[in-house]
């Protein structure tokens, strides 16, 4: 059942989820500011920031089995938290290490859309803008 502990839970780990892609493509682009072409900055940052990635979601994974496996009457109101950020987290890892470059390569690829206005279009349209 979805308790009150799980949708925390959840919350949880959407905020350690975002902080591992962060990790990953902040260091991606770094590289290719300095130069490095997508295929070379993805191939480079995924085994540099394996480690800190490992480390964060394994000690959060660690620290909550033992809310799952606990026999502690006091746990049991945790259990569903931690079964959520615990399973959540091996999986989004993963999802992070091999997805994440995939799609960061496949939308780098796309141009981006680049709009243009003309100066005179926006000074007309300028008195819908005052209230």
């Amino acid at each position: 059942t979805i308790t009150m502990p799980a949708m925390m839970g959840f919350v949880m780990l959407i905020g350690m989820v975002v902080n591992n892609g962060i990790v990953l493509v902040d260091y991606t682009n770094q590289l290719m500011d300095r130069g490095m072409n997508c295929y070379d900055a993805l191939t480079s940052a995924g085994p540099r920031r394996l480690r800190p990635i490992l480390m964060t979601a394994l000690t959060t994974i660690l620290s909550m089995c033992t809310l799952v496996f606990s026999q502690d009457t006091m746990a049991g109101a945790s259990r569903g938290m931690a079964i959520v950020v615990a399973g959540g987290l091996l999986y989004a890892t993963f999802m992070t290490l091999f997805i994440v470059p995939v799609m960061y390569d496949i939308l780098y690829r796309k141009k981006p859309l680049v709009v243009e206005f003309d100066e005179a279009e926006l000074d007309d349209d300028s008195d819908l803008l005052k209230v």
